[in-house]
């Protein structure tokens, strides 16, 4: 298995779309701030006594919490999905899964490889963030650190929770169209209406305080700050549900 994932690494980091959605992610996170400054500075010219003054400084421990907007963990899903689907794609699966005990295993190799692939893109994300930030605001550190890594590791976590959705669409149904709708519209997030459509049959059954959006990885993702509690669950729940799945369904396919 240590190999395999070794094998794993090295290809996800050959392939070109890794290194094509990583640079975009960097760019996207670098311009950000630039970009509000930009808006500040046309807002301001055109209505001057409307628009609030530009902050001077920027919080460190609100970067590290939210180390990747709603494009870069589009684009670090898109990433993930083209890897999982790869081996399919390219018929290297075949080389591969009748060396092992179990095809599954490379199933759960390309999941544990998307970790590290995950924490390059916050990490990346945060860099390009306070690179641009640093251009027009002071960056202080107001706050904990440590608790603001334990939220990076958390999104982490939720990040991971998504991908285990994503490997069994793509990696182990074999549909890579269906993998890169799910990872745009979770990725944004674009499934808030659906969410709703769904409470509203819920709250029926379990009553108007149920919502089903406190308790969805992708929804968690994009609160700067989400609850602990739920953020484990959820991610947990996650991952133990659909890895599982995953592994046992490829398992029991013939490989083509």
């Amino acid at each position: 298995m240590h190999n395999l994932i070794r094998m794993d690494l090295y290809r996800m980091g050959k392939a070109r779309s890794f290194r094509v959605c990583l640079i975009l992610a960097f760019v996207f996170s670098l311009a950000s701030t630039p970009l509000a400054r930009l808006l500040y500075l046309l807002g301001k010219a055109l209505s001057p006594k409307d628009v609030l003054p530009f902050p001077e400084k920027a919080g460190l421990c609100g970067m590290i919490a939210s180390p990747a907007s709603a494009l870069a963990v589009m684009l670090a899903l898109l990433s993930t999905v083209s890897f999982f689907h790869a081996d399919v794609e390219n018929g290297y699966i075949k080389n591969i899964a009748g060396q092992m005990p179990r095809k599954g295993y490379s199933i759960l190799s390309r999941y544990l490889a998307s970790v590290p692939h995950n924490l390059l893109f916050f990490v990346t994300g945060l860099a390009g963030n306070l690179i641009g930030t640093l251009l027009f605001q002071k960056i202080t550190v107001e706050g904990s650190v440590p608790d603001s890594l334990a939220v990076f590791l958390l999104k982490l976590l939720l990040m991971q929770g998504l991908c285990a959705i994503l490997l069994l669409v793509t990696a182990t149904f074999r549909n890579k169209s269906l993998g890169m709708i799910l990872a745009v519209v979770l990725g944004l997030p674009l499934m808030t209406l659906i969410y709703l459509g769904i409470n509203a049959g819920l709250q029926q059954l379990l009553g108007d305080g149920f919502d089903l959006t406190l308790y969805m990885p992708d929804q968690l993702l994009k609160e700067d700050r989400p609850d602990t509690l739920r953020s484990v669950l959820a991610g947990a729940v996650t991952i133990g549900v659909f890895l599982p799945l995953a592994v046992k369904v490829f398992d029991k396919r013939d490989i083509k």
